[in-house]
């Protein structure tokens, strides 16, 4: 029976990014997804769009990705925050925060395709799909997985697995791991789009009564849309003919960019928060999606996920550091209870403030209540003319207003 030091449990772009990361320290790990590549079916690389933060963009650099993603990813050099109906607005440069560029947006599948064939050149990968974990038992050295293949089961030991199988992972449930759900009873519309003026690399943020309307810059002058509406609402939007869309959404945005010339292909997803009560169970960790989901409303979700990837990366490097100096097994160090009780810790106040601000904005800009809309109003003022009060925002916007570990520090 293989044993691995790491499984990780899901291929999207959490579990391939932390494969990758364990690779280039030198430890070993299995990847199993239960999608097969050429399927197009993984949710995490799907026709949704990203916004990378500036440390999203170090991380996916120390990866060895940034080649891959310079030609598809567009760079966000400005940010533009407004409130349907009110004069209130914020506006962030990323000349005036001295750096090239803010953040970028990629389309998730062209990202999942970098990462995919970063790892197929990773000797210290061993990539399995379609492969579907099915169970898991732990004992106090290892954990034994149980995994269906397209030829059979089979099962393999592990020292350390992580669950990086999204929001509904179904092993998150068989640990027995609660999750507080909260769901705003909203779903997001998606689709790409283009506009008759050029964008410009500036993303919009346009809050409405019904929820935020982010508008993304992407290459070639599209634009990547995200429409928080209730969830009935939604479905209409998806149904309609591109001319009655393009009508109903520059009614919502504005003139800004001109006519919507052309609509792609729309979708909706349910708009949901989700916290799991713990980070990790024996020899089990949870990572991205599994461990937290966000509302898009503040595009923190993946780049949330990615600084999980980056603490437990640090965590496990050290560990690896240790055992190399004694006679201890890296598979048994690296599932440790101390450990992965260090993660935890170290993901706390990242985690928790990230959840309590994107629930708080989701709620904040879309409460149509007159005195909440005046207040709202004068802190986007605020927000726009007050130095201190910018550099917070561009700070966290760019994913460094949080506790971040090295891996995503700003020293580029």
């Amino acid at each position: 029976m293989k044993t691995y030091p790491v499984v990780i449990i899901g291929g999207g772009m959490a579990g391939a990014s932390l494969a990758l990361a364990l690779a280039n320290i030198g430890i070993e790990n299995a990847v199993f997804e239960a999608f097969a590549p050429e399927s197009n079916a993984q949710p995490g690389f799907d026709d949704r769009t990203v916004a990378l933060s500036a440390a999203s963009l170090n991380i996916l650099k120390k990866l060895g990705l940034e080649k891959d993603l310079y030609s598809v990813a567009a760079p966000i050099k400005k940010i533009h925050v407004s409130d349907q109906g009110h004069c209130g607005f914020a506006r962030i440069d990323g000349e005036e925060c001295g750096v090239q560029a803010l953040g970028a947006v990629i389309e998730n599948w062209q990202l999942g395709q970098a990462l995919n064939q970063a790892i197929s050149k990773q000797s210290l990968i061993d990539y399995q799909a379609p492969a579907k974990v099915v169970d898991i038992q732990q004992s106090a050295d290892e954990a034994t997985l149980r995994i269906e293949l397209s030829d059979g089961t089979e099962e393999v030991k592990a020292g350390l697995v992580v669950l990086a199988d999204g929001a509904r992972s179904q092993l998150r449930q068989q640990l027995h791991i609660d999750a507080q759900i909260n769901d705003f009873r909203k779903s997001a519309v998606v689709c790409n789009l283009t506009t008759q003026l050029p964008h410009q690399n500036c993303a919009y943020e346009r809050f409405t009564q019904d929820g935020p309307l982010a508008l993304l810059p992407l290459t070639k002058n599209r634009m990547a849309l995200v429409w928080s509406k209730p969830t009935k609402e939604a479905q209409s939007l998806v149904e309609l003919d591109e001319t009655e869309f393009a009508k109903q959404l520059e009614e919502a945005f504005g003139a800004r960019l001109g006519k919507i010339t052309k609509v792609g292909s729309r979708k909706s997803f349910p708009l949901i928060q989700l916290k799991a009560e713990t980070l990790f169970r024996g020899r089990c960790v949870l990572i991205g999606n599994a461990a937290q989901s966000l509302h898009p409303i503040a595009g923190q979700g993946f780049n949330l996920g990615l600084r999980d990837v980056a603490e437990l990366t640090e965590i496990l490097a050290s560990v690896k550091e240790v055992v190399e100096d004694s006679d201890q097994s890296l598979a048994q160090q690296l599932g440790a209870y101390q450990v992965l009780r260090q993660y935890q810790e170290k993901r706390q106040v990242d985690r928790e403030q990230t959840l309590w601000v994107t629930e708080s904005l989701a709620r904040l800009f879309s409460n149509p209540w007159l005195p909440l809309s005046i207040s709202r109003n004068l802190l986007l003022k605020a927000m726009d003319v007050a130095p201190v009060a910018k550099g917070v925002f561009a700070s966290q916007a760019m994913g460094f207003g949080f506790n971040n570990s090295q891996m995503a520090s700003h020293e580029e």
